[in-house]
């Protein structure tokens, strides 16, 4: 795939550097802020004439092919179209508001600044006192009217995080734009002394204009459906949007020079029936840069598989008039005029006219998803044993029966889940949430529901009253990358009543065998059979390459924190089969609260609806302890008591995930496969570890520990053969926080509670591998808090 390049990336600043014209108006002004941190070179004061720049019209960024999103075959034709407003009549600020300037060395060090400063009028001179510098940054930002943000003395790096939230700038009108933020950013100027005054010149040494650009995209989509076929369009998504304005773009150059990162927030917007109904939709968003891909080489060929990851887009869905589980979805890419460009700029205008013309259904143009759902239950003879987490893979199906468990081979009784049915057997299922393919960009995994009432093409039920012969049947979406959903059984109909049970669906094309007594090193089969370190009578099984539920598994350092995070897997209660999200960030030491959340908490890896789209919130509960019935009623829950360590009542967890014994109906690993207990993890060190003592680990990247965000360690000896790779993905402490993401990985074992524990609280600890980046010596702890939740590997259940 071909990136928008170093080119396109400076074209904006190269374009300042050339064409800004001064603006004098005649005034002038002087401001007397005091630097701030000067460096250590000489301050100057420099004259400045700020104006803002005109915006850009997304229909003439190319001039070789200005209307290259037409088509005369397919079932829809879209164009970018000129927009309507001329640059000459195009709404601006009166005001430069809460005026910010910010200078940096060419690494993006903090050097001196100003602001931010009282209202400044547009064009006036402006005298400032800046440090003389050679190859340096400067960051202007004119905040808007009312706004109390700012990017303060922090390094550059610091001042990229700050954001806008969109709500700010959805309430922003055309006929008064005081409100919206300009920004410039100049990555490279010199700074230099001449007399009494200093001037800003380009490296090759032109004099600098300073023209600010509108924050802010402008998105505007007029279409037309016709009226004369079997389907009616009544929805619109507007999908992978920036969640929040960055104020300073931080183009990834290791990606093309994309931005944002993957790893930010995204949402999708819904257009009401009124907006739908109104056939035109103008809204301010994010600038969204996803770079080029010359395979999309014309309109048939702006697709999902040509697109690159995290490009935005809109999709238009229409129902069948008489069969409501029948529809059509059309996929229109977002992006400049050619077929190749998925950028979305900002000071950018895009306007698009669609117009659908199809007659039959659309079969060859694969920018429509034809939907003729059927059920789960059709076609799916694929019976597995029943465990509480099922791996399948994209597109894949599958059947079980929810009243019994595989234990060693064997399928016995669920007889907890039996004795809480015995008055009241399964009588629906439904779709809890589910993730996306990457975070908040991609298609939902398991896929979207017929309707809120109706889940039955992804999760359906047969024979639910009767314990033998009792199916639930399971259809995920084909053509994703994976990742996890959630689907529950219910004591009553359409998914009413209480939850009775529910099961981790892991969509993933890792299939590891579940038998065998060695190493694999086939990516999509690997297994690790630790070896260093054990005694002889200790012939340890293979475990999993990754964390339960984990995206990828690596045996090296990943290469982007993107695939960093795909590592994490999710997080588990001691003695509880219920998961909950871990950290999704390029941040580290970062501590993230979730209080009962209403809205996506940054840094954590979201949850979604049914629907494919809505935030799925989690809940925390405080008060105290409950039974494992509770907590399986509401598995979306975190219990994790104020005044106590423990979730449950002790008793009922000391053997909750079976220890020594045999598997249990707690455990939350795929079938054949359980939790590891803490001896598994002695070939990890490079001596026998004692219960919580410190001792070295067979570390691969022992000095790189905090760059690498993980740990590379060696199982079959303690200076080469195999290794894996163990990520710092912090972990779920307290009552509210995910704490010490990049710092520590906690990975919880089996092993029976009551067999451990000095912690003062009557033992009631559980086990688990405890490995951090401020040492090359790791822990095999025996004192953890029961409620915490934190990450595990699963190990073969036999050989």
């Amino acid at each position: 795939m071909a990136g928008i390049g170093q080119k396109l990336e400076t074209k904006g600043v190269i374009m300042a550097l050339l064409t800004l014209a001064v603006l004098n108006t005649g005034c002038e002004e002087q401001i007397d802020n005091p630097v701030v941190n000067p460096s250590d070179g000489k301050t100057v004061e420099v004259t400045l004439n700020i104006g803002i720049a005109d915006e850009v019209d997304g229909y003439d960024l190319s001039a070789s092919s200005t209307k290259a999103l037409s088509l005369k075959k397919g079932a829809f034709n879209a164009e970018l179209t000129p927009t309507v407003a001329t640059r000459a009549t195009a709404a601006k600020p009166t005001t430069l508001y809460k005026l910010e300037i910010r200078q940096y060395d060419k690494d993006g060090n903090y050097i001196n600044g100003n602001g931010p400063l009282d209202d400044q009028a547009i064009g006036c001179k402006l005298k400032v006192n800046l440090s003389e510098a050679s190859d340096c940054q400067l960051v202007f930002v004119a905040w808007g009217q009312g706004s109390s943000k700012s990017l303060g003395t922090t390094t550059l790096s610091k001042a990229q995080e700050v954001t806008v939230d969109a709500s700010v700038i959805e309430s922003i009108k055309d006929e008064n734009m005081n409100t919206m933020p300009y920004v410039l950013h100049l990555k490279h100027v010199n700074i230099t002394g001449k007399g009494a005054n200093g001037i800003i010149s380009s490296l090759a040494g032109e004099d600098v204009r300073i023209l600010l650009k509108r924050l802010a995209t402008r998105l505007t989509l007029h279409w037309e459906y016709p009226e004369d076929t079997d389907y009616s369009l009544n929805q619109i998504l507007l999908e992978s949007i920036p969640l929040n304005y960055n104020v300073i773009s931080k183009p990834d150059e290791k990606e093309n020079y994309t931005y944002p990162s993957l790893l930010d927030q995204y949402t999708t917007i819904e257009l009401t029936k009124e907006e739908i109904a109104s056939k035109k939709y103008t809204r301010w968003i994010p600038a969204n840069v996803r770079g080029t891909n010359n395979e999309s080489n014309s309109a048939l060929y702006r697709i999902k598989a040509n697109a690159p990851t995290g490009s935005s887009y809109a999709s238009f869905i229409a129902g069948h008039k008489t069969d409501i589980k029948k529809k059509l979805n059309y996929r229109l890419y977002l992006g400049g005029p050619a077929y190749t460009d998925f950028n979305l700029y900002g000071n950018t205008d895009y306007e698009y006219t669609i117009s659908f013309k199809h007659k039959g259904l659309p079969v060859d143009d694969r920018r429509v998803t034809i939907i003729d759902p059927i059920p789960a239950s059709q076609k799916n003879e694929n019976l597995l044993p029943t465990a509480n987490c099922f791996m399948v893979a994209p597109g894949g199906a599958f059947c079980f029966n929810p009243y019994i468990y595989s234990q060693n081979g064997n399928e016995i009784p669920n007889d907890l889940l039996q004795g809480w049915c015995k008055d009241s057997r399964i009588q629906s299922v439904k779709v809890l949430w589910q993730t996306k393919e990457n975070g908040d960009v991609g298609d939902p995994v398991l896929g979207v529901i017929n309707s809120p009432t109706d889940h039955t093409n992804i999760v359906d039920l047969e024979n639910g009253n009767s314990f033998d012969d009792a199916r639930i049947y399971c259809r995920v979406a084909p053509n994703t990358t994976g990742g996890s959903g959630l689907i529950a059984a219910y004591d009553d109909v359409d998914g009413k009543g209480k939850i009775l049970w529910s099961w981790h669906v892991w969509v993933t094309d890792y299939a590891p065998d579940a038998t065998g007594n060695e190493s694999v090193d086939e990516p999509k089969k690997r297994k690790l059979k630790f070896t260093y370190n054990l005694n002889s009578d200790n012939d340890q099984l293979p475990m999993m390459d990754r964390n339960l539920g984990a995206m990828a598994g690596y045996t090296e350092v990943p290469p982007n924190p993107l695939e960093k995070s795909k590592t994490h897997g999710f997080h588990y209660e001691w003695g509880r089969k219920d998961l909950f999200p871990s950290s999704y960030t390029s941040d580290d030491n970062i501590t993230y609260i979730s209080s009962n959340q209403t809205k996506p908490t940054k840094g954590l890896l979201n949850l979604y609806a049914p629907d494919g789209f809505t935030f799925c919130p989690l809940l925390i509960y405080t008060a105290g302890t409950v039974t494992h019935q509770t907590a399986y009623q509401n598995p979306t829950t975190l219990y994790k008591p104020n005044n106590a360590y423990l979730w449950n009542d002790l008793n009922n967890l000391k053997t909750a995930w079976g220890g020594d014994a045999s598997k249990t109906v707690h455990d939350p690993c795929p079938a054949s496969w359980r939790i590891t207990k803490i001896t598994d993890y002695q070939s990890l060190f490079q001596s026998t570890p004692g219960v919580n003592n410190s001792v070295a680990l067979n570390l691969k990247n022992a000095s790189t520990l905090v760059t690498d965000g993980g740990a590379v360690l060696y199982f079959e000896n303690t200076d080469k053969g195999r290794t894996t790779y163990i990520r710092f993905t912090g972990y779920w402490n307290g009552t509210t926080s995910f704490v010490r993401i990049g710092e520590v990985t906690l990975l919880w074992c089996r092993d029976d509670v009551n067999s451990g524990g000095s912690d003062g609280n009557n033992k009631q600890a559980g086990r688990y591998l405890d490995i951090k980046n401020n040492s090359t010596s790791g822990i095999l702890n025996y004192s953890g808090h029961l409620r915490e939740a934190i990450t595990l590997r699963c190990i073969q259940e036999r050989e």
